[in-house]
């Protein structure tokens, strides 16, 4: 690069000095150039923001691209062709001639300037507030944010999203208007900064509203963030993508997707040697395509490594050169958290068939939100200088860089964080310590808090070695160590069961060794998982272990097919295997599948299983049992009902764009891809929700600075509708804790093996009155068998409308006595 000047040549000069790093990640000096000149790209066109250290960043972009290169060089070819043919396009034009980087035609040039004027104009509050502020007024993000009265991560959230519906606007009629930006910034001594092209760009756009006599109308409405839960629960949510349609004066604008994150994925004949897989990338919190991700599916058979990155809208196509099967090992975008599990051990797999297509796909990324943490002692007075680290997240999908994952609280015990849901965070400050995890209701309020305090330390670790029936060592399988509860207190401090504990990940070596990390001196139940193998498990390991064990089986096949009400294969789908004891559940295989063909094949132990399947748009298969060996089981998703309704503020009765929507049991698969996606309300607050179980139907409904609330006392037929609901949601007060509104008897339950067992019987509530208490176990509902009800219908019949009763037959040692329980509203504590 010659031209170094203003912030450019800052980071130019910060790379250079990072050649050391670079040198001992690759090998030799040319790997070394490859991979600055690559990290030098990404730190140019995304440079970090103004109050954050440009080493520590750099040293995280580096890592990061090496991590990426190492994943698939392929990848790494492909765009330095394009580079170069992009370059030889720029010299020479398509017809030899010079081309001219300003713009073919100066007027070309104004005429573009203008459509963008235009669609700034155009653009919706709250993101044309946001954009003029940051952009035009030159505030920050976390002035905006003070004077809107919204978190910083919103106003971020909601500049991404201004910008993209900007450029999707403007490359609806000129895909290189960006180019018309290179005379603003090719200024000797400006400083050469992405972000400060837009700006410039924007000051342009405000001169030529004035010319033009418009008046820019800018609100200070505040906006309602979205909520994000459990991925572990299930709990994906999109919002609507947008469709590029015309206007009557024949000017575009963009129209919502008439089901946001419930399209189906389809199987289409078309010629493609390799196969072909086409889709989106979307933002869960909100459902808008995610453009520039990039998506990186490796093949199982060890070859070349598939990289595809997506439109403006989101959109990708995969289509190899050869078919055979592949794994989706990582999913990046700027402004979001990777989808990046253990190499080898991701829960999406896609087949593909030559000449067979599988439209319509959905990948989810969940966006980097800012969240609040503090941190403070015994007493409540904030910690200062406090050192806090992510240890990890349940399922081990988010792989972040160590300058991601590491904080230091403020004078005020105050820092800001990234993390995917469920993850847990320890705080330090000399020998005191503590943790926290990101609950839902920390994604409501945006806030955390760790008190710490005299624990001890979780510095134990769990090894082990992996082998197969044979004594042999098994390497690059996935190890976990899930804490359970503490059978007993621990010898020194106070019950760590008490406060938050982390899943611990490792991969074996060669010699199949691991090291599990961050144990505490609890109980974990360790399991170790590889392709063609059954999956291993050994309960009850105490931290500080030295001589684990885990065997991995060979297991026998377990497979079928996925098809639908009209005995047609479903090409996508997540399935899960659990063996099942009455009620309870133990999921031993996750795995969300591409195949043409609907088929699934997985090796487990011997023994019986249910087998559920889930597909977006469609209602969840009934279980059906298997054994292992059996390779001719059918799972059959239907079409299910719809729910129609809208969201609202219970106050002002305005709509609530962006609340989510979803089944209140059912979950599973992959972050990328849960198997209950739900859905999303739109700008005006409808949605409808699609794929609902014939049966009793419980749904939760939540949105961002609410209350959030279960929804039951319908009843889905397949292939009918039902609504409209209106749900109206109470917006939280200054420091108030988030608490679930909903109709029930008015017990907290828990799952036994044939019964639930009432953990906490509410006051006021119907089963009180009805002469429940705690320790009760419910055996039949409306005479019939939990056991054969299932834990999600269970739920569902006991949720319904206030007034209405169910007999709960509860049996108390050998007796079994019915009841006759009114439904009430209730707000748990």
């Amino acid at each position: 690069m010659s031209i170094r000047t203003g912030a450019g040549a800052s980071i130019l000069d910060d790379i250079e000095g990072l050649r050391a790093l670079a040198r001992s990640l690759v090998r030799g000096d040319s790997d070394a150039d490859d991979l600055l000149q690559d990290a030098a790209e990404i730190a140019i066109t995304n440079p970090p923001d103004d109050d954050r250290p440009a080493r520590p960043w750099l040293v995280a972009v580096l890592r990061n691209r090496w991590r990426m290169d190492r994943r698939g060089d392929a990848r790494r070819r492909a765009r330095e062709h394009v580079v170069a043919s992009d370059a030889e396009k720029r010299t020479s034009g398509v017809d030899g001639r010079e081309a001219d980087t300003r713009g073919d035609d100066p007027l070309d040039r104004a005429r573009t300037l203008e459509r963008l004027s235009t669609a700034l104009v155009a653009l919706a509050d709250p993101y044309r507030t946001v954009v003029i502020r940051r952009y035009l007024d030159g505030e920050t993000a976390a002035q905006i944010a003070n004077a809107i009265g919204v978190p910083a991560g919103t106003v971020r959230w909601r500049l991404t999203e201004g910008l993209a519906r900007l450029r999707s606007a403007m490359d609806e009629k000129s895909p290189d208007w960006k180019r018309l930006l290179i005379p603003f910034v090719a200024v000797p001594g400006a400083a050469v900064k992405t972000k400060s092209t837009v700006g410039i760009a924007l000051a342009v756009i405000l001169f030529l509203c004035a010319a033009a006599g418009i008046v820019l109308h800018l609100t200070r409405t505040p906006h309602v963030d979205s909520i994000m839960l459990s991925p572990g629960s299930g709990s994906a949510v999109t919002r609507a993508p947008t469709v590029a349609t015309t206007a009557p004066d024949g000017g575009a604008f963009a129209v919502p997707d008439p089901l946001p994150g419930q399209g189906r994925a389809l199987l289409v004949s078309r010629k493609a040697t390799g196969g072909e897989v086409t889709g989106r990338v979307i933002n869960w919190s909100t459902g808008s395509g995610v453009e520039n991700a990039e998506l990186t599916f490796a093949p199982t058979d060890g070859g070349g490594a598939q990289t595809v990155r997506t439109d403006p809208r989101g959109a990708f196509v995969l289509a190899p050169p050869s078919a055979g099967a592949f794994s989706l090992v990582a999913v990046s975008a700027t402004g979001f958290l990777p989808y990046a599990p253990e190499l080898m051990h991701s829960g999406v797999s896609v087949n593909l068939a030559a000449d067979r297509a599988v439209d319509g796909l959905t990948i989810f990324l969940f966006p980097a939100v800012d969240y609040g943490g503090i941190v403070v002692d015994e007493k409540g007075a904030p910690v200062a200088g406090a050192k806090i680290h992510l240890l990890g997240t349940p399922q081990g999908e988010q792989q972040i860089e160590t300058a991601d994952t590491e904080w230091t609280s403020d004078n005020d015990g105050q820092f800001v964080f990234h993390a995917a849901d469920d993850a847990v965070l320890e705080a330090t400050k000399g020998k005191q310590r503590g943790w926290g995890r990101l609950t839902g209701d920390v994604a409501l309020t945006h806030r955390m808090v760790i008190a710490i305090g005299d624990y001890a330390a979780r510095d134990l670790t769990i090894k082990g070695v992996v082998i197969d029936e044979k004594g042999q060592p098994v390497a690059d399988a996935l190890v976990r160590a899930e804490p359970v509860a503490f059978r007993a207190p621990p010898k020194d401090g106070p019950p760590i069961g008490k406060i938050e504990r982390s899943t611990a990940f490792a991969t074996s070596g060669p010699d199949g060794t691991f090291t599990l990390e961050h144990c505490d001196n609890g109980n974990y139940d360790l399991s170790a998982e590889i392709d063609g193998s059954a999956p291993s498990h050994t309960r009850d390991v105490v931290g500080g272990t030295a001589s684990a064990k885990l065997v991995v089986e060979a297991g026998l096949p377990l497979a079928g097919h996925v098809v639908d009400g009209e005995d047609q294969p479903v090409p996508a789908f997540t399935l899960l295997v659990a063996k099942r004891t009455g009620l309870l559940r133990e999921v031993v295989v996750a795995r969300s599948l591409v195949a043409p063909d609907g088929s699934f094949n997985v090796h487990v132990p011997r023994g019986d299983y249910v087998l559920t399947a889930s597909s977006a748009g469609r209602a969840p298969s009934k279980p059906v049992t298997a054994s292992a060996g059996d390779t001719s089981a059918k799972l059959v998703v239907t079409d299910g009902a719809t729910l129609r309704g809208s969201v609202i503020d219970a106050e002002t009765k305005q709509p609530l764009p962006y609340a989510r929507v979803m089944r209140e049991m059912g979950g599973g698969g992959a972050s990328a891809q849960p198997a209950n996606a739900g859905t999303v309300t739109r700008d005006d607050g409808t949605f409808e929700l699609t794929g609902l179980r014939p049966g009793p139907v419980s749904i939760t409904i939540a949105g961002g600075e609410y209350h959030p609330k279960i929804e039951a006392g319908m009843t889905a037929v397949d292939g009918g509708e039902l609504g409209p609901l209106v749900v109206a949601l109470t917006k939280l007060k200054d420091g108030e804790t988030p608490t679930t509104e909903l109709v029930g008897i008015g017990v907290q339950l828990t799952a036994d093996n044939d019964s639930l067992v009432a953990t906490q019987v509410f006051p006021g509530s119907g089963a009180l009155a009805a002469g429940m208490v705690v320790g009760d176990h419910i055996v039949a509902l409306d005479g019939v068998l939990v056991t054969e009800l299932g834990m999600e219908d269970s739920i569902a019949h006991i949720r319904g409308t206030p007034g209405t009763t169910i007999v709960v037959s509860v049996k108390r040692g050998e007796q079994v006595t019915p009841l006759t329980v009114e439904r009430k509203k209730i707000t748990p504590q």
